[in-house]
């Protein structure tokens, strides 16, 4: 069934399909459908749903498409897109909140995330958290910060869903590294020729904890090894329950659940 088409001004777009907004919309509904397969849910029609560093991909997909979903609401860093979202979405299911929250790329003036952070929502209140995005633009203290943050959101028995960089190869060669070792020129990735060495991910040992991985780009990936990943989950709230390898339309992706 046809829904509601909202069109965002490409300005306010921002990803990897942000110049061709007909494509951004099939991948956001391409990615709610393998996060509701991940987490073993037929639709999120029974879910209140905390998208982290929202954008707008999601809103537009699930108006757009027509998919269900009990309440949703958007947290971004970025003031003008959020406004624009609040200003045109009229379904009452759908709420945002800006956050000026310090990120190194996105929110350099921003608030530095702290144990007082707090976000203007309902402690407690969410059936899901999702942050596509984020953590892969996160250094190791922020990480951590964002994952003790977004617990204080999550329903008792709720899960937490994100996407992350992670320092290795995969058996289906869609992550960053695989990428990366492959030569890709065609995405500029010949440039980090020299840095060859920190990438070698599971062929190897000795990958570093954490790598800053594009010179001259703050945090526009930020790459962790698997192991470092998974400790820094530790002491925040949350339990791992899975760690899954990219897919064809996805990076790493973790799923935890609140302790």
């Amino acid at each position: 069934m046809a829904g509601t088409q909202l069109h965002v001004p490409q300005k306010l777009r921002r990803g990897k399909f942000r110049f061709k907004e007909e494509k951004s919309v099939r991948s956001g509904a391409h990615l709610l459908a393998l996060m509701c397969r991940a987490l073993e849910l037929e639709h999120l029609g029974d879910t209140r749903l905390l998208d982290m560093g929202c954008g707008c991909k999601f809103t537009q997909s699930i108006l757009g498409h027509d998919l269900p979903i009990r309440h949703y609401t958007g947290v971004d860093v970025y003031a003008e897109m959020i406004g624009f979202l609040q200003s045109t979405v009229t379904d009452e299911r759908f709420e945002y909140h800006c956050a000026d929250l310090h990120n190194e790329m996105y929110n350099p003036t921003g608030e530095k995330l702290s144990p007082a952070s707090r976000l203007p929502l309902e402690e407690g209140s969410f059936d899901l958290i999702c942050a596509f995005s984020v953590f892969t633009h996160l250094e190791p203290g922020d990480y951590a910060e964002m994952l003790r943050l977004l617990r204080r959101y999550v329903k008792p028995g709720g899960r937490l869903f994100y996407t992350l960089f992670v320092n290795e190869r995969t058996p289906g060669g869609y992550g960053w590294v695989d990428m990366f070792t492959a030569g890709m020129e065609k995405v500029g990735l010949n440039k980090l020729a020299e840095r060859r060495s920190e990438f070698e991910g599971a062929q190897h040992t000795g990958v570093p904890d954490f790598v800053d991985a594009v010179a001259g780009k703050p945090l526009r990936v930020a790459m962790y090894s698997r192991e470092h990943a998974l400790r820094l989950v530790e002491g925040t709230g949350w339990r791992v329950r899975s760690l899954n390898d990219p897919e064809k339309h996805i990076q790493h992706y973790m799923i935890c659940e609140p302790v």
